[in-house]
């Protein structure tokens, strides 16, 4: 069985499946995690995708708390960012990952056959399922794949093939829409003059939401992420970083300056999805066994991922005759 994808949704229905099956995950990208993402600049480190996780179902409330019993998540801030800190302090808890919120993927990952630096190129039906091309002109095998990429970058790897859905997938499926986010990444010669939890989300301007990540615990020196509005983010996509950085720092007002040659610029060319598909999950029509997942099914964020991965699970227990399989948010015990 194939995942292509080591974002939060990959994760999630390789590692509820690797019990029952044999599955290799596969991710284009050099580490695990998608927008869980997490880089060092320097001595400064920043979590520049996902900034938080929040919880609104049970069942998600359930996978957050294994990952706080097992040491890789806990609560940062109750309550919503506004421009001038914390609004309505009842709300829902904001959590974060402890070292940072890469290490939460990490842990999913532990213990599963995770393929980094793997691009897929193309899918072909095959007596056996699917026959798998990679970059490297390797191939791979598998009765079953699923599909967590962005859908566009799913839907790519279908036409290379060439393969076709059928009309009402292939309808459902391109009406899905993604907004991009500008990120920036900026170390800093002093502390950022974010107040409270370290974090801000502008009701005006270019800026989405900062973040200071020493107050949230990431770094041991001062760095900020800097998260464009979806509005910017469409319109500077393909500038500059030059322009994109001076833009979001002049915006931001910060108390203390950027330092000269620690400063990066990451694209999310799909960082939020702006229209949805109905259900957690999509079983292609009329094909060998294949799964569409990931935070444009059924609900966006860390959570719709999460959830749609673990429906993405239970679709291939069922494609495959299989009993449902056991939802498991942790690493793998000694007795596994």
């Amino acid at each position: 069985m194939l995942v292509v994808g080591a974002g939060v949704a990959g994760l999630t229905a390789a590692r509820n499946l690797s019990d029952s099956y044999d599955v290799v995950v596969l991710d284009k990208g050099r580490g695990v995690g998608g927008r869980l993402a997490t880089r060092r600049i320097g001595d400064a480190t920043f979590d520049h995708g996902a900034q938080f996780i929040t919880t609104h179902t049970p069942e998600f409330a359930e996978v957050v708390a294994g990952w706080e019993r097992a040491g890789v998540a806990r609560p940062w801030f109750q309550g919503r960012i506004g421009p001038g800190g914390i609004v309505n302090p009842d709300g829902h808890t904001r959590f974060r990952g402890v070292a940072t919120m890469n290490a939460i993927a990490k842990h999913l990952a532990e213990g599963l056959d995770v393929r980094v630096s793997s691009r897929v190129v193309a899918l072909d039906p095959s007596d056996a399922g699917w026959r798998i091309r990679l970059d490297d002109a390797a191939e791979l095998a598998a009765a079953v794949v699923v599909l967590t990429a962005p859908v566009p970058q799913a839907l790519a790897l279908l036409t290379a093939g060439p393969i076709a859905l059928s009309a009402g997938d292939a309808r459902a499926l391109q009406s899905i829409r993604y907004e991009p986010c500008l990120a920036v990444m900026a170390a800093l010669d002093g502390a950022s003059g974010l107040d409270g939890p370290g974090a801000v989300h502008p009701s005006v301007g270019p800026i989405e939401w900062m973040a200071d990540n020493g107050r949230k615990g990431v770094s041991a020196t001062p760095a900020v992420t800097i998260h464009a509005t979806a509005e910017f983010s469409e319109r500077h996509l393909v500038s500059s970083d030059e322009l994109v950085i001076s833009e979001l720092v002049r915006a931001a007002g910060l108390r203390a300056r950027p330092i000269d040659g620690q400063v990066q610029v990451q694209r999310w060319r799909y960082a939020r999805p702006a229209t949805l598909h109905p259900e957690r999950c999509l079983v292609a029509d009329g094909l060998p066994p294949l799964v569409f997942a990931g935070d444009a099914f059924g609900g966006s964020k860390v959570e719709g991922a999460a959830l749609s991965g673990i429906a993405a699970s239970v679709a291939v227990a069922s494609l495959l005759g299989r009993a449902e399989p056991p939802t498991r948010s942790g690493a793998p015990t000694d007795d596994r």
